[in-house]
């Protein structure tokens, strides 16, 4: 009589669970009802009362009673749990997310987040949602073993490992998951080792359960740069449905391709935890080659630092350190730069830094860079800063890639003074890159040499330190002096001249009063001139304060190349003589 009468019974008892004083009882009863009436049924009727719920004490009740009839279910009934699995994500997705965990953070805050009420809330169901798991990972790691080639298709348990990778995705990458009783890094700030208790408790356990059911994860690398793929694909498909033109299911056998939502997030998280994060013991198996594991490991990072949170983008930083780890003893050549992915890197890694207001991301994310750009051979560190000096035109960006190319260039300098310099320090390779990449003034002697400071400030160092380090002209930097002092130097000290004298005028007018307040002439200034600060409201003393700034900046620019062209000078006579 009760399987016969298994439906109503289970939709009359989970409707009642409402208040406090009888959901055990019934919880209780579902429970019995579950392991004796059809998997199939029971959760049609439990995912029917799901959609109405609101109460995460009702939920987690429910998801007691959907274990249960979970680990009943036929093994080849992938479709129905999948169905199921994507209702309990509804449920959450209908949870706001916390308003602490989308806005920056500072060091201090970091401490504080777990205080936050909502955040606590999301944390206590992911714990209930561990509890939940268990039992099935367990069941289906036991039941179905990994095969020699790794089975994409629908499965129980690739629909369950894909719900895992979807719940790490949502939430994980905005909670800083640090384990508490490790102060490995010594660069991190002290709050992060001190908090997060809940938080790295529940990244270490999903990891576990994500590594119990895929024996190795590693199979599901190359996702990273499919999802990528996939996704230009899906544009190019829209464009062709907008057209009218006929073109292929974009369906595929492969499940993990399936455009779940947060997937590639949950597999960045998945290799953050892993790798960079000491989540888990798990070994990277050695068939896997390092390079490999660098370049496929990079389209996660790209991922995390895409997505607007601090903590994903610091996340994104420490497992981009730990895949360049795995390859310093491995000198990566130029040729390796030819995959795309370095360029997005480059360009999704810098734009993240220049946006941040964290300034420990910040620090962090230049020592990275500078690491990544290391693992290159000479050719590859050549390409990279032509990279970043031709298609990157932000001011900070300039001045780090020139600053790099003279350190490495001095370096190579000091190395052997009998022994030739490498091509891409020397000769026509040198030229090309201080007189076309350099030592440049875009605009002439209309650059806006503010917005320029650091770029400028850099090249001029990057010249005299070359110059002076070089001085028996191995690299052939003095044979290109003279078209650096036609092209550079002299267009420099006209648009020093011409940009004080504006600035000074300005400044004159505002004094007398002839500039109403808060119509100063900011036009032609750059956020970035401002520290990347917005423009303060113009009254007269903020637009005195503000044009004293811009002139003190162009007079230690102006101090710089006058101190640097007389040292150039005085070595130029010594060399004569």
């Amino acid at each position: 009589m009760i399987k016969l009468l298994s439906m109503e019974l289970i939709s009359q008892i989970a409707t009642e669970l409402v208040d406090d004083e009888t959901l055990e009882d019934r919880e209780m009863l579902l429970m019995r009802l579950a392991h004796k009436c059809s998997p199939a049924e029971v959760l049609h009727e439990l995912m029917a009362r799901m959609q109405f719920c609101s109460c995460d004490e009702v939920f987690t009740s429910l998801l007691k009673v959907i274990q249960v009839a979970l680990r009943r279910l036929p093994v080849k009934r992938a479709r129905c749990a999948e169905w199921v699995y994507g209702s309990i994500m509804d449920y959450l997705n209908k949870i706001p997310l916390p308003e602490v965990l989308t806005k920056e953070l500072d060091d201090k805050e970091y401490m504080l987040v777990e205080n936050d009420e909502s955040v606590m809330r999301f944390l206590k169901l992911y714990l209930h949602m561990l509890l939940f798991l268990e039992p099935l990972v367990a069941q289906l790691a036991a039941s179905v073993q990994d095969g020699v080639f790794f089975d994409t298709k629908m499965t129980q348990k690739n629909v369950l490992f894909c719900f895992i990778l979807r719940l790490m995705g949502k939430l994980l990458p905005m909670l800083p998951c640090r384990d508490p009783q490790k102060l490995k890094d010594r660069h991190l700030p002290q709050q992060e080792h001190t908090s997060t208790t809940y938080s790295w408790q529940v990244a270490k356990d999903m990891t576990k359960l994500a590594t119990t059911l895929v024996k190795n994860p590693f199979f599901l690398l190359p996702y990273g740069e499919k999802f990528t793929g996939h996704d230009k694909l899906l544009k190019k498909w829209s464009k062709t449905e907008e057209t009218g033109d006929d073109h292929e299911d974009a369906t595929s056998e492969d499940y993990f391709m399936n455009g779940n939502e947060h997937m590639m997030d949950g597999l960045a998280i998945l290799y953050y935890d892993l790798l960079g994060n000491g989540c888990s013991t798990f070994n990277v198996p050695l068939v896997y080659e390092a390079r490999y594991v660098f370049e496929m490991g990079l389209h996660y990072v790209v991922r995390l630092v895409n997505l607007p949170y601090t903590v994903a983008l610091l996340k994104g930083i420490r497992l981009a350190r730990s895949l360049v780890e795995k390859v310093k003893s491995v000198p990566l050549s130029a040729r390796e730069l030819e995959s795309p992915i370095h360029i997005s890197f480059c360009g999704r890694f810098i734009r993240a830094l220049e946006l941040s207001r964290n300034n420990f991301n910040r620090d962090t994310g230049v020592r990275l860079l500078r690491m990544y750009i290391r693992v290159f051979d000479d050719e590859g560190r050549y390409t990279i800063f032509a990279h970043l000096l031709k298609h990157f035109d932000g001011d900070s960006v300039r001045s780090f890639a020139i600053n790099e190319y003279r350190d490495l260039a001095s370096a190579k300098m000091l190395l052997g003074h009998e022994a030739p310099l490498p091509l891409w320090y020397s000769g026509e390779v040198l030229r090309e890159m201080l007189l076309s990449h350099i030592c440049v003034l875009k605009e002439g002697v209309e650059t806006d040499l503010v917005e320029r400071s650091f770029t400028l400030t850099s090249a001029l160092s990057a010249l005299w330190v070359l110059l002076k380090t070089d001085q028996s002209n191995r690299s052939g930097v003095w044979d290109c002096f003279g078209d650096l002092e036609k092209q550079f130097l002299a267009k420099l000290r006209t648009a020093l001249d011409l940009s004080t004298a504006h600035y000074k005028n300005e400044l004159s007018a505002v004094n007398r009063g002839d500039r109403d307040e808060q119509t100063g002439d900011m036009s032609k200034v750059s956020i970035s001139a401002l520290n990347g600060e917005a423009p303060p409201i113009m009254t007269r003393e903020n637009n005195i304060d503000f044009l004293n700034r811009m002139i003190l900046t162009l007079e230690m620019l102006e101090f710089n190349l006058s101190r640097i062209s007389n040292d150039i000078e005085q070595l130029r006579k010594a060399r004569a003589v």
